[in-house]
């Protein structure tokens, strides 16, 4: 496995150590990313229950998508910078766990479905489409993020 040695060669450099043999390295990256996925979820939690009519009705959808926006996009900048740092410390350990796999093909999946469905829905009316589309998109919005986090969870406990 070339890819396998490449990425321990990354691991073996000398930030990626210290934050491995730290005492504080790793649990503060993983707070950070903990942080991140907590700001990130509740955006989108908020957005999704705007998109089913409930929630804060004093903004439109779109007015509320961009105003959460800039919030957002800083959270999974924190996300996926410290999730990098997360996985560089033991690629090995991170490439042989299913759950992490799970979580990543999950990763992708929601990303690719919050900025093409999800987004499309925020800009456009709730009059626009039947409201059990609206539920419908927000559903699957939902179970992929948390989806996401779970299988997250789930390295800890599953080879």
């Amino acid at each position: 496995m070339q890819i396998l040695s490449v990425l321990q060669s990354f691991a073996d450099w000398g930030p990626f150590v210290f934050l491995r043999d730290s005492k504080y390295g790793m649990p503060t990256i993983q707070s950070f990313h903990l942080m991140g996925l907590t700001v990130f979820l509740a955006i989108t939690v908020a957005m999704n229950l705007r998109l089913t009519g409930v929630g804060i009705r004093k903004l439109s959808l779109g007015s509320l998508a961009s105003q959460l926006k800039p919030c957002a996009m800083g959270a999974l900048a924190v996300l996926i910078t410290s999730g990098i740092l997360i996985f560089f410390v033991n690629p090995a350990k991170y490439l042989a766990s299913y759950a992490f796999r799970i979580k990543m093909g999950l990763l992708a999946c929601a990303v690719s479905f919050h900025f093409v469905v999800l987004a499309k829905a925020m800009r456009s009316e709730p009059g626009s489409r039947k409201r059990s589309v609206n539920f419908i998109i927000s559903a699957i919005s939902l179970t992929l993020w948390f989806g996401v986090g779970w299988a997250g969870r789930a390295i800890a406990f599953f080879p």
